[in-house]
């Protein structure tokens, strides 16, 4: 194929020529001289004829039977073609063969985009929008289509570019081939075009490279072909004399192919992450708390720890990471506890409290209404609250029929007291309870006619006056 400079060079040569056979021949009388065209297709010479029509119509039927055969490739029948006239003298050139010679010779190319790699040709594609597609498809190899999206929108937009990630996630800070990768128009053979997709499969595949391999212990040829994807055969041939590895040995080196990307993907993420930080507990001893019980006097929370960091990809695998940030954004929350150390006796000190705040005997113990009345009613407190009358353990808590909302203290030295009547309970049968400790709310459920307490006292099983052991 001539080179633009090589066809200058030549046309000049022609012309030197033609001019020295002007000279001679009209030295010598003569005038009479004959136009011959010199053929070029696709820039490399096919032949010489005297009429153009011939070889025209030679290409445009070609031209037109490759079109038909690979309908969507683009052919241009005046860009395979090329005419370099020349007068000459008393020269015969003989138009039939001339033109079957070029009929023969003839190859019609198709308008293709070539793809170069390192200044190397690898592909063809019909445009160059397909080749523009077959670098970012190759890109998306490795990394989410998404993400590349929003790499390109913010090359456009400079202030978008320099902010830095506020939510955990990553983003692309640059994506590069490892090797010049161009593309430029070009004529080759429809036969070597390929698709988008043929094209990135080829790439992604990579070629086929001989690499020197060191044997691991106890591996023979056959082993070390499987695991290079090769035949033993072929191996054998790239490593002659290897005697089919019975004499191997741990460490001989040997030559075996691998398939080598023909560029590499390298892409630079930025990646924001947040770990948590545990809270700490901190617990304080409560002299005022019954032993045993436990408040949570501030909850904890978890803190937060922002770290930023660039990761260097090759093909989709890491090949480095490095902080370039890391702070606080939220300081971790210590819980605190209050657990209580108070001993609160089970066993009733013998002296009883009055069991509600204020108020008066509205009824007292003995017959009413045709029938024992128990205990005492005490009514119009300053609160509602009603308090043990004695350190002791709740015997049960819970409705009791005509009694309402009762509950039952057993203060384990032979006396129970029994508080009937509330509106709601504030303990739970097997509770120890303290003298004067909170364990209900005044009310009037089960048989009542008003807000009351009624209040009863027993001793060894036997039902005594409560004003015998309380005062008002």
């Amino acid at each position: 194929m001539f080179s633009s400079k090589a066809k200058g060079i030549t046309l000049l040569l022609v012309s030197f020529v033609f001019m020295l056979a002007v000279n001679r021949v009209t030295a010598a009388g003569l005038s009479d001289t004959t136009t011959i065209h010199h053929v070029y297709v696709n820039d490399e010479f096919v032949g010489s004829v005297t009429d153009e029509e011939k070889v025209e119509k030679i290409v445009a039927d070609k031209v037109e039977e490759a079109q038909e055969e690979y309908p969507d490739y683009t052919f241009d029948k005046e860009s395979q073609l090329k005419f370099v006239p020349e007068e000459v003298f008393d020269r015969e050139v003989k138009d039939d063969r001339a033109v079957k010679g070029i009929s023969d010779r003839l190859d019609i190319k198709a308008k293709a985009y070539e793809i170069d790699i390192d200044h190397q040709a690898v592909a063809y594609v019909p445009s160059k929008g397909d080749a523009e597609e077959v670098l970012k498809k190759l890109m998306l190899l490795y990394v989410d289509e998404e993400e590349y999206e929003q790499y390109e929108t913010a090359k456009d937009e400079d202030d978008k570019a320099d902010e830095s990630l506020k939510e955990p996630g990553s983003r692309i800070l640059d994506i590069e081939f490892s090797l010049p990768v161009t593309f430029n128009e070009t004529k080759v053979d429809p036969d070597e075009i390929m698709t988008v997709e043929k094209a990135i499969t080829m790439l992604e595949e990579g070629k086929e490279e001989k690499v020197i391999y060191e044997a691991k212990k106890n591996e023979d040829l056959e082993s070390i072909a499987t695991s290079h994807d090769m035949d033993a055969s072929r191996l054998l041939e790239l490593n002659p004399g290897r005697n089919e590895g019975k004499d191997l040995k741990e460490g001989d080196r040997l030559l075996v192919t691998e398939l080598v990307p023909y560029v590499n993907v390298m892409v630079e993420r930025e990646v924001y992450k947040e770990d948590h930080i545990p809270f700490e507990k901190k617990v304080k001893e409560d002299d005022d708390l019954p032993k045993g019980e436990i408040i949570t006097e501030q909850v904890g929370n978890d803190g937060i720890e922002a770290f930023t960091y660039n990761v260097s990809e090759t093909n989709g695998k890491k090949i480095s990471e490095a902080i370039t940030k890391k702070e606080i954004t939220d300081k971790a929350k210590t819980e605190i506890i209050k657990k209580g150390t108070k001993v609160i006796p089970s066993q009733g000190s013998g002296t009883y409290a009055w069991p509600a705040d204020g108020g008066y005997i509205s009824s007292k113990q003995g017959q009413r209404w045709g029938k024992l009345h128990k205990g005492i009613d005490i009514a119009r407190p300053s609160s509602r609250t009603i308090t043990a009358a004695d350190h002791g353990i709740i015997e049960s808590a819970g409705n009791s029929g005509g009694y309402g909302n009762k509950i039952t203290i057993n203060h384990n030295n032979g006396y129970k007291t029994v508080y009937a009547h509330l509106n709601s309970i504030d303990v739970k049968a097997g509770q120890k309870i303290e003298k004067g400790a909170k364990i209900g709310m005044m009310g009037s459920t089960g048989n009542s006619t008003g807000v009351h307490l009624h209040f009863e006292v027993y001793k060894n099983g036997s039902l005594v006056n409560p004003l015998n052991y309380i005062s008002q």
